[in-house]
């Protein structure tokens, strides 16, 4: 019997522990889903297809979008997450918005996103679109009808000058493609509970990337009209215009729980959280207003044959990791693109090699910093080339333009040309050893016979001479192994900065650095002032390249400080190098021209902050 009920309460803690943690697996769950505005349109009419993941979970994954052939993407993907505590649960969605438009007549349909998480596959459903020129402008919508927006509350107590919802835009006036930062921020003076966002902006006309925000809004104070004010930013966005004219950045709509003053009553055990004997909870939706902004077109004055549409601050770099190498040896070009500005529309140069490089496709990297004040990055590229033939080849010179919106002008960055020498590969040198001059072993043997010596002097020694006693057979000993050693450690050394393009790189940095330099002094006095700060560019980073090992797609300034505070470089040396090295990329697009005294002066502060780096490294 007793056996018999420690059997049933085994099972009874089985049950209750699977249950468990079938909850657990449940509260994980995520739920992907796809919808349109409509489903039937024009051949000239757009329509919305948004993707939305939710869960309960604050860090959602990125969704795998499916294939959007059949449509022009005029927008997106535009992104937007909204997040809701109900009952102290917290439940959050991530939405990605398409603004398309059909490229024929006909039915088509659109296939499955897809995400992984938590190593599960989770795939949303299909849509049917129907273009027809018969197609109304008010079509059924594809999924269920739009939920009515909840009513505001009719309390007086929650007057408009204790909540508002604003949109903040960093500028009103803006160029295509220049970003325009975007900020929704809730002021209150009453306590708010939580909220629900009903309506998230449309970005028509704008390209969209979403900043970082932390986990639960950040509240800070702010005196408006000489009133003080809670103030917690809600939504960060960085917007892209696409297209000219005046455009509208649409209103943000939340539902949100306020306390608000009410009569004294009696208390009970269930009173709010914020136990105020004196308020009661009650709803209110909030509309911030939308905000204009006018988009002006790119001018068409000065702008160079190699712009692609690259509108911001950018800095453009590329070299090769080595100059020589042997035929079908690998040879890598790497490119980057970095700045401040819409930098996943940047198109990288394309390369142009001569028939006797092998090309092969690049790999293509784009990285987005979204947790500072404006939305910046880095794009590169790394082609692999190899040579089948030996000689000298270049690579013609790489172009790349921008339009500054600050400077209003378009800027060029040139880098380039690159030459690779190219020697003959070991079977090359095998097979051409006679053509070369070189002889066999047979025809050294046979060269020997016609060689004889004709001794002029006897070195006989006395009898009873013992060489090894003597004081020079010591020193020819010692001189030998002296010089043997000094051979092997010679030799071991080549062979490691032959192998180890690491040990080679920061060997010869001091060296490669010092003959930039001298390049770069030889320019002083030279006519165009960009050739003279390009090479002093190239000696300052190049330095901390090689010294470092950083390759060209990790050289950005927060790389290079975390790796120089790593190496114990004195925080004031690394200001004056960073400092050094932006002064000197800014001038070379500089309008106003610098006279050769004032190169001298940089040259010497360059030559300066280098050999105070170096001793630190």
């Amino acid at each position: 019997m007793k056996k018999h009920i420690t059997k049933t309460r085994y099972l009874l803690l089985f049950a209750v522990l699977v249950s468990a943690a079938g909850a657990l697996r449940a509260e994980d769950e995520i739920t992907l889903r796809a919808t349109v505005d409509r489903n039937t349109v024009a051949p000239d009419q757009q329509f919305r297809y948004t993707i939305e993941v939710s869960g309960k979970s604050m860090s959602l994954p990125d969704v795998q979008f499916p294939a959007l052939d059949d449509f022009y993407v005029l927008s997106g993907p535009n992104t937007s997450t909204s997040v809701q505590w109900i009952n102290g649960a917290m439940s959050s969605s991530k939405s990605f918005s398409f603004y398309l438009r059909p490229k024929k007549e006909g039915k088509f349909i659109i296939g499955k996103a897809y995400l992984t998480y938590n190593d599960k596959t989770y795939e949303s459903n299909t849509i049917t679109i129907t273009v027809t020129k018969s197609a109304g402008v008010a079509s059924a919508p594809a999924s269920k009808g739009k939920k009515a927006p909840p009513k505001q509350s009719k309390d007086a107590s929650v007057a408009g000058k204790d909540l508002f919802l604003k949109t903040e835009v960093s500028r009103r006036k803006a160029f295509i493609g220049q970003q325009i930062v975007v900020e929704y921020k809730l002021y209150f003076r009453v306590n708010v509970r939580g909220y629900n966002v009903d309506k998230m902006p449309a970005s028509a006309g704008f390209w969209t990337e979403e900043f970082k925000m932390p986990n639960q809004p950040v509240i800070s104070n702010e005196i408006v009209n000489g009133v003080n004010y809670n103030v917690a930013t809600l939504r960060k966005v960085a917007l892209f215009p696409t297209q000219s004219g005046k455009l509208t950045i649409e209103p943000m709509q939340i539902t949100l729980e306020a306390l608000v003053r009410a009569s004294r009553r009696r208390r009970s055990l269930f009173d709010s959280f914020f136990d105020d004997p004196f308020g009661r909870t009650v709803q209110k939706t909030v509309i911030s207003k939308p905000v204009t902004v006018t988009v002006a077109e790119l001018p068409q004055e000065g702008r160079p044959s190699t712009f692609g549409g690259a509108v911001g601050r950018f800095r453009f770099d590329a070299q090769l990791d080595k100059q020589e190498v042997a035929v079908d040896e690998p040879v890598s070009l790497k490119m980057q693109i970095s700045g401040s500005g819409n930098i996943k529309l940047v198109q990288l140069p394309k390369i142009q090699t001569p028939p006797d490089l092998e090309q092969y496709e690049p790999k293509v990297a784009t990285h987005i910093n979204n947790d500072g004040a404006r939305i910046s990055g880095r794009k590169s590229a790394e082609y692999v080339l190899i040579p089948r033939n030996e000689g000298t080849f270049e690579i013609k010179e790489l172009s790349f333009s921008y339009f500054d919106p600050q400077q209003k002008k378009y800027n060029t960055v040139k880098r380039g040309p690159f030459v690779i020498r190219v020697r003959a590969g070991e079977g090359q040198r095998l097979s051409g050893r006679r053509a070369s001059g070189l002889l066999n072993r047979q025809e050294v043997e046979l060269l020997g016979k016609d060689i004889r010596f004709i001794k002029e002097e006897s070195d006989f020694s006395p009898i009873g001479y013992r060489v090894y006693l003597s004081a020079g057979f010591w020193l020819s000993i010692l001189g030998a192994l002296l010089l043997f050693i000094g051979f092997f450690i010679y030799n071991e050394r080549q062979t490691r900065l032959l192998s180890d393009e690491r040990l080679a790189r920061l060997v010869k940095a001091g060296k490669i650095a010092t003959r930039q330099l001298a390049e770069a002094k030889k320019m002083i006095g030279a006519a165009e002032q960009s050739a003279f700060y390009r090479a002093v560019t190239s000696a300052l980073q190049g330095f901390v390249q090689n010294k470092m090992n950083i390759d060209l797609t990790d050289f950005s300034e927060e790389n290079i400080r975390r790796v120089l505070g790593q190496k114990g470089v004195d925080d004031q040396v690394i200001e004056e190098y960073m400092s050094v090295l932006q002064e000197s990329d800014f001038r070379q697009f500089a309008s106003i021209p610098a006279d050769e005294a004032e190169r001298k002066t940089f040259y010497e502060k360059a030559r300066s902050v280098l050999t105070r780096l170096e001793k630190w490294m």
